[in-house]
């Protein structure tokens, strides 16, 4: 018969198995069926119980957050190496270039970047903290004279909602999505 601690260690190994499954099983659903992706639809991809998969992540923002947490966190970590740029259009030309890798890359990408996490998690702490280096970035841009006065953020939201769309539908995505954010950049410089 196994002793306590042996069977505590194989609970937390069969424990961290589900949680690898749930988040591989995760990350194809929302990738195929988007962020609203049914959590009973995720629990049966990952072959495990409903209860299991609430067990692991009490919430969908936690799926989501765990799932995607390396993306998230690297869009923080972009723009401030933006803001650490010496000349700020440069700067803002890679963040964007940066957001635009990440939506090819994964196309589920988009739909986690704009979802509403609550306003504690720390994905919307992290989210502010990188809306607040955007504005800085933008403010700086604007102030060399390299970006047009009446560009926000907005903007810069507007174009990856503008760039998931070339993805879902372009025949060549990768191509396609250069040329727009190419030529959206070159709309926003002065």
């Amino acid at each position: 018969m196994p002793d306590q601690d042996e069977t505590r260690r194989t609970l937390r190994s069969d424990a961290e198995r589900n949680r690898d499954r749930i988040a591989g099983a995760a990350r194809a659903a929302f990738r195929e069926l988007g962020a609203d992706t049914p959590m009973k639809e995720i629990a049966k991809r990952a072959g495990v119980g409903t209860a299991t998969l609430y067990r692991r992540f009490p919430t969908r923002e936690d799926l989501l957050a765990y799932v995607f947490a390396d993306r998230l966190t690297g869009c923080e970590d972009s723009v401030h190496t933006a803001l650490t740029r010496p000349d700020p259009w440069l700067g803002l030309v890679d963040h964007i270039n940066h957001l635009a890798h990440l939506q090819l890359e994964d196309r589920a990408f988009t739909a986690v970047f704009l979802y509403e996490f609550p306003p504690d998690s720390p994905v919307s702490r992290s989210r502010a903290k990188a809306g607040e280096a955007l504005h800085q970035l933008l403010d700086a841009a604007k102030a060399a004279g390299d970006l047009r006065q009446d560009v926000d953020a907005n903007d810069v939201m507007l174009l990856l909602k503008a760039n998931d769309g070339v993805l879902r539908w372009s025949g060549e995505p990768a191509e396609e999505s250069r040329r727009l954010i190419e030529r959206f950049l070159r709309s926003l410089h002065t």
